[in-house]
């Protein structure tokens, strides 16, 4: 009896194929059938999940041909910060993990890796009075499939506002709100798709801008050990800016523009060692604003309930912890993670709690 295995992509000749489906063996002739639909099934599985990650990396390193370079200055730029505290403290090399509540932020595909309703929580403290919030609720469906919902606020604090001969007038606002909605599908054992809808507002003073855009990513698990991500973020993003009615005020003429978000590519991937107790990770990102940032993560978990991390966020040097803890069934997550700034005086600080239920 003929029997082809899902091993990469398979090479057998589609004319033997048809030769074979056409003159049944006796009485095997019904399962040999099947076996010959089960290799074509796993052939054209495995010939997408190669061509996918193929032709996107190549995307992405075309993209740097084209794109213009430079940090920061452009909308959506704090998506690249960084919110979840087991990510953050591995570098933020997480396309290719992504196996968390907060994995949609950086692969909408890695949600359909839980097996768990979580509900998470986190709080990054930066330099300059900046504070970032998110908390995210996601379940797995039916074993197949996975949602979850996050929310994201940013905000400044003690912004005073001058008039043209210097002196203070009012404080103004200077806040950020971003909603994810987030879907995850198995396609394969082996492959599985992701979509995030975003929805983004700014407040800055009395003048508010809104944005609705996506994100697409998947992920490829070739063995149970090794697994290489891909996302496409910020797809048909743009803030609506209208300052018509604030500057009125003020006698003065207002604008009413759009501000595109710059599109922002990922590649990565994560291996298992030691018996899946330490995790390797690396990521590449590229944006239309800026050069290729690379990315390196480590998780070692030293027992059971207590993991180790260090990571390097494109110049700068992260390191985390985390610990777990189960209380009548329930899995309690702590995470901190250190990051060191490569433009800022102070490091950042970033406290994360998820819990499994």
């Amino acid at each position: 009896m003929l029997s082809l295995k899902f091993s990469g992509v398979q090479s057998f000749s589609f004319a033997l194929i048809k030769s074979l489906w056409s003159k049944p063996k006796g009485l095997h002739s019904k399962s040999y059938r099947q076996d010959v639909v089960k290799a074509l099934r796993a052939s054209r599985v495995s010939i997408i999940f190669y061509g996918f990650f193929i032709i996107f990396f190549c995307f992405f390193l075309q993209t740097s041909s084209y794109a213009e370079t430079g940090d920061g200055g452009y909308a959506g730029s704090f998506f690249l910060l960084g919110l979840e505290g087991r990510a953050v403290g591995m570098g933020q090399a997480f396309v290719g993990v992504a196996d968390n509540a907060g994995g949609a932020l950086w692969n909408p595909a890695g949600t359909v890796q839980l097996q768990n309703r979580i509900v998470g929580a986190s709080y990054r403290k930066m330099f300059l009075d900046r504070g970032m919030g998110w908390v995210c609720y996601a379940q797995p469906v039916k074993g197949e499939a996975a949602i979850s919902v996050s929310w994201i606020n940013v905000g400044v604090g003690d912004v005073i506002g001058r008039d043209l001969e210097g002196n203070p007038t009012e404080e103004i606002k200077n806040y950020q709100n971003a909603v994810f909605f987030n879907f995850a599908r198995k396609i394969h054992e082996k492959l599985f798709l992701g979509l995030n809808i975003k929805y983004i507002q700014y407040n800055l003073a009395d003048i508010s801008a809104y944005g609705v855009g996506f994100d697409f990513g998947a992920m490829g698990k070739p063995t149970s050990d090794l697994r290489i991500g891909v996302c496409a973020q910020n797809v048909g993003m743009k803030y609506s800016w209208n300052s018509l009615k604030y500057w009125s005020k003020y006698g003065e003429d207002g604008t009413d523009t759009k501000e595109n978000f710059p599109l922002n590519f990922k590649f990565g991937g994560s291996y298992l060692f030691f018996q899946k107790r330490l995790l390797l990770a690396f990521e590449l990102d590229k944006n239309e604003k800026q050069d290729v940032r690379v990315f390196f993560g480590a998780e070692y978990n030293m027992i059971e309930r207590i993991a180790l991390r260090a990571g390097y966020n494109d110049g700068a040097l992260t390191f985390g912890a985390g610990i777990k803890h189960s209380f009548n069934k329930v899995l309690f997550h702590f995470d901190y993670a250190y990051i060191f700034s490569a433009v800022e005086e102070d490091p950042d600080h970033l406290f994360s709690m998820q819990v499994k239920f």
